[in-house]
């Protein structure tokens, strides 16, 4: 077993640098480990051919005081079958600037409070976490069977008698 704490963390990846960017903000810079090939988004077969990285930067979920920014090289692969397309990365989602421990975290908090509480606790935008949360809600509420439905209600009222409104179905 590898004993190398930050292992645990982002599989494929070490640790190469760590800096302070701020005084609560902590970049840190990681590199590919040599022993595990690139694997296609595709296909999900391990290539060699690299066609080019570039460096993403990512945040991570807040490490005790400190937030966490990741610059991540990301390979674009030359696969035999897809032709050229980003290696799989099994903590990053696909075109995106936070990880998914990241994405699981604000998906907690979106259960228990509301989306601007969230942001003003991490530091992330209204509309990242109300992306994370739109694709929470698509992965586990499933839409009801239209046949069994007998009656569609909908009502819609005004928040705090300003220009605020919400509705309810």
């Amino acid at each position: 077993m590898n004993a190398n704490l930050t292992s645990l963390f982002w599989k494929g990846f070490s640790v190469s640098s760590c800096s302070e960017m701020t005084s609560d903000t902590l970049l840190i810079r990681l590199q590919p480990l040599t022993s595990r090939p690139p694997c296609c988004r595709g296909c999900h077969r391990s290539t060699l051919h690299i066609h080019d990285t570039s460096l993403r930067r990512v945040r991570e979920r807040e490490l005790l005081n400190w937030k966490v920014w990741l610059d991540v090289p990301v390979r674009r692969l030359r696969c035999s079958s897809c032709g050229i397309m980003t290696e799989k990365i099994d903590w990053l989602p696909e075109r995106q600037r936070y990880t998914a421990t990241l994405s699981a975290w604000v998906e907690s908090l979106v259960r228990l409070l509301p989306i601007k509480h969230v942001a003003s606790l991490t530091g992330l935008h209204w509309h990242t976490i109300k992306n994370i949360d739109y694709r929470r809600m698509l992965r586990e509420v499933r839409e009801p069977q239209r046949h069994t439905l007998r009656r569609l209600m909908m009502d819609e009222f005004a928040l705090f008698k300003g220009h605020r409104y919400a509705t309810v179905v």
